[in-house]
C-alpha cells in the first residue's frame, strides 16, 4: 500500500469527477474483527478516505486505483544576484 494515514490525495469517483481527500484508515491497519462492507461492485477496498463534497464531509471506501497523490506546489524562490 503506497498511501499512509493523514496523506492528502485526489479521489476519482466512478462518475469521473475528482475530489480532494484525506486518508483516514488503511485496510491493512484495521483491527481484527472490524468489518466494513463496500457497496461497490468490486466488493474490495484498500482505504477509508474523507472528502469534502457539496459543503459536507463524506467518508468513502475506495480501491487504491481510484486515488492519486495530491502534489503540493512549491513556490519557486528567486535568487538575487
Amino acid at each position: 500500500m503506497k498511501f499512509v494515514k493523514g496523506q492528502e490525495v485526489s479521489y476519482t469517483a466512478i462518475s469521473g469527477r475528482s475530489y480532494k481527500g484525506t486518508i483516514i484508515e488503511r485496510k491493512m491497519d484495521l483491527k481484527k474483527g472490524f468489518i466494513i462492507k463496500s457497496t461497490s461492485k468490486e466488493r474490495d477496498f484498500h482505504y477509508l478516505i474523507e472528502i469534502q463534497k457539496y459543503g459536507t464531509t463524506e467518508k468513502i471506501l475506495c480501491a487504491e486505483n481510484h486515488l492519486k497523490l495530491l502534489e503540493k506546489k512549491k513556490r519557486a524562490v528567486k535568487k538575487v544576484a
